[in-house]
């Protein structure tokens, strides 16, 4: 494309050029307004952002997303703290407080296939922070990016091979926090069985193979910068301290499509490769350690009749030799285990403003040592929830989901943590 060279003029010679040059654009634009309109690479001389490139519209992408609005009802030990259980994030859905209070989720997913081989995916996130002060605005409001990788399909269906963040491929446990896709709003307290959290930074590989018409295999394993401890807090922007984790998970279609789904996962790490001196000596955050975890998952669709359940066995070590106190182990074993349940009542034709009903009910359950100066060695402890309720839905985008919670302390002291939740969900 030729360069336009411009004269230069003063500003009192230039506005009757000006004027000219006006008048001569409107004529010209009553001639070509028929014409085909030219492409951004035929005339490209507006001034652009700097990520303008990214916005070319022969692309194609996908953009979905959902909105929650939850309501929690009173419960006067909500936030007292557990022996074991959640830790931070905590639930993000229900809101931290004692009061009957109001919360919401919000996450859009952005996707987009730069060729047949190559795409890209992003997850977003705004939810309200669970220390009800917030990093990204008014209101504890809180931006998190859950996912945000490239993929390039190496071999089809075989191998892909994706970098940047993402969901940790363990079990099925991270579709508990993304809240349109839950079936209840509280997080199993089971998938802190698993030491670390649920995203990591780094790179992935996932394939498929068919094994007949109705069965298959697939798989997904992933190598990142790992944790410094359990919670979110704990994932860095960076590797600190050597401490990369792998983990993966192998999953069979045995035979009817994909409605049966049996799948075994695997991660192994280390965390804290030096003393934490800020850590209260009996927290198993201070000290450097390294952790293994097993975990099995089965989900089952039968259109209206579904499960879904999962397993987690993990064994974390402690590297105690800097401790003034001498334990006589330093082993911490953690199971978790969740199943859930639901049936789908068909209401549409009687009328009454739902398309379908939806009976649930799901049991969780976590066991976990701590360190215990009583013993000198590890005690453990043992939660469960019981939770049940309904699910309306208007449409197939849009519903009410109503549960109370039943959470039980079960060898230590109880507490009057109980909860009704309510939750909105529309999604596109």
């Amino acid at each position: 494309m030729k360069s336009l060279n411009y004269p230069q003029l003063s500003l009192g010679s230039s506005l009757p050029v000006l004027v000219i040059l006006l008048l001569a654009f409107i004529i010209d634009s009553n001639r070509i307004v028929c014409q085909e309109v030219p492409t951004l690479e035929e005339n490209d001389f507006k001034w652009k952002i700097p990520g303008a490139k990214y916005l070319d519209p022969s692309s194609f992408f996908s953009l979905h997303g959902y909105v929650d609005g939850v309501f929690g009802s009173s419960s006067e030990e909500w936030t007292t703290p557990k022996t074991i259980g959640i830790g931070m994030p905590g639930q993000v859905l229900v809101p931290n407080t004692n009061n009957s209070s109001f919360s919401y989720d919000a996450a859009i997913f952005i996707g987009s296939e730069m060729s047949e081989k190559t795409r890209l995916m992003m997850e977003m996130h705004l939810v309200t922070d669970p220390s009800g002060a917030g990093a990204a605005g008014p209101g504890g409001l809180t931006f998190v990016l859950t996912e945000a990788t490239g993929s390039w399909d190496i071999a089809p269906e075989l191998l892909t091979f994706s970098g940047g963040i993402f969901w940790l491929p363990f079990g099925t446990v991270n579709q508990d926090w993304l809240g349109a896709q839950n079936l209840f709003s509280l997080i199993p307290q089971a998938s802190e069985a698993l030491p670390t959290h649920w995203n990591e930074r780094g790179i992935r590989i996932n394939g498929m193979k068919k094994l007949g018409n109705k069965s298959a295999v697939n798989y997904a394993i992933s190598m990142g910068n790992g944790y410094e401890n359990w919670n979110i807090m704990g994932q860095k922007s960076v590797d600190n301290n050597e401490n990369k984790s792998v983990t993966g998970r192998v999953s069979v279609f045995p035979g009817m499509g994909d409605k049966l789904n049996v799948g075994f996962s695997y991660s192994t790490g280390d965390m804290n490769s030096e003393l934490n001196n800020s850590m209260d000596s009996l927290s198993f955050m201070r000290y450097p350690s390294n952790f293994n975890a097993l975990g099995a998952d089965l989900t089952l669709d039968l259109e209206k009749f579904k499960v879904r359940s999962y397993m987690i066995a993990s064994q974390q070590s402690l590297d105690i030799s800097s401790n003034s106190t001498q334990f006589t182990s330093s082993e911490i074993g953690r199971f978790g285990l969740m199943g859930e349940l639901m049936y789908e009542i068909n209401t549409s034709d009687i009328n009454i403003g739902f398309e379908s009903i939806v009976p649930k009910i799901r049991y969780d359950y976590l066991a976990s040592d701590i360190l215990s100066s009583v013993s000198g060695s590890t005690e453990n402890f043992q939660n469960s929830t019981l939770s049940f309720g309904f699910n309306f839905h208007v449409n197939e985008q849009f519903y009410f989901a109503i549960d109370y919670n039943i959470c039980d302390e079960l060898n230590y002291t109880e507490l009057n943590n109980d909860r009704f939740i309510a939750r909105l969900t529309a999604r596109f």
